[in-house]
């Protein structure tokens, strides 16, 4: 039997820390009013403590906590539970403009779960004439290794390995246990999804392993943020890796808002010359 067609798809940072579905509620009668880096000194107490299991913890146990355990005496500029939601929910969060235009209508859960199902039966399919591998970009830092202090100082700490906002959001996080056998998660400290990753030797095995090149397999990329990480990624699958046929969703692709957005899906165009589609023509390319 001839081999089969091999559909790769990347996807980068489809995190808590980035891209959750947040409802922020303010609650006007509450009082809690503290200076912003009053917040984010205590932020970091809780969120960084190594006495308490963090692995679940989020703004919502957050909150709570903080009453408890500031001073009338920091009790100074200005801050209240709308701003603290707002700024500390996720410290590298996309606005909620891009926040709503990823999620709503439910299209990019319902995109996740069909892309896993239609790969769970292409595999399962000896005749089927097409191969799913997902790879999964993760982001996964450590406070105390120095060489991640540049990344953390210019973006705030986030995606801290073992934390809630580390976890890939769901319904990913639950289809990628389902359906290990075609999902590899791969973690990365660095802008770069090549550098010091498994990412390029997990590549070279799948298409070794489905008997496709470089010039013939199908890479389809998306997630955030798209004027960083999707943007260099991409550059580094055509320009470096020298990838023929790489597709961005633009549609499940955000940037920290929309004109981050934008300005990443036109340097994508127009100065690597990628093929930017719409999560119609992605799922036709794709055969989701």
């Amino acid at each position: 039997m001839e081999n089969k067609i091999l559909n790769i798809i990347i996807t980068s940072s489809v995190q808590n820390d980035f891209i959750e579905l947040l409802d922020i509620h303010p609650i006007p009668e509450d009082s809690l009013k503290l200076g912003y880096e009053q917040v984010s000194n205590k932020w970091m107490e809780y969120f960084l403590n190594q006495n308490r299991d963090t692995s679940e913890a989020n703004i919502d146990q957050f909150i709570p906590w903080l009453k408890q355990n500031v001073s009338n005496e920091m009790i100074g500029e200005s801050l209240s539970y709308h701003q603290i939601l707002e700024h500390f929910r996720h410290r590298v969060h996309i606005d909620d403009d891009e926040t709503r235009r990823l999620w709503e209508g439910d299209k990019l859960s319902q995109f996740i779960r069909d892309l896993m199902n239609i790969a769970s039966e292409s595999n399962s399919n000896e005749t089927s004439g097409v191969e799913y591998q997902c790879i999964h970009l993760r982001d996964w830092h450590d406070q105390t290794d120095e060489s991640q202090k540049g990344e953390m100082d210019l973006f705030g700490p986030h995606c801290i390995k073992g934390t809630y906002g580390a976890k890939f959001v769901s319904p990913l996080n639950e289809l990628i246990q389902k359906h290990h056998d075609f999902n590899v998660i791969i973690n990365s400290n660095s802008l770069s999804s090549f550098d010091e990753t498994d990412l390029e030797s997990v590549l070279e095995t799948v298409i070794k392993n489905a008997g496709s090149s470089h010039k013939e397999v199908k890479i389809g990329v998306f997630g955030v943020i798209t004027n960083v990480k999707v943007f260099l990624l991409t550059f580094e699958l055509m320009i470096i890796h020298k990838f023929k046929n790489v597709y961005v969703c633009g549609d499940f692709c955000a940037g920290f808002n929309k004109q981050g957005h934008k300005t990443g899906i036109s340097s994508m165009a127009n100065i690597l010359a990628a093929n930017i589609v719409d999560q119609n023509k992605f799922k036709e390319i794709f055969n989701i």
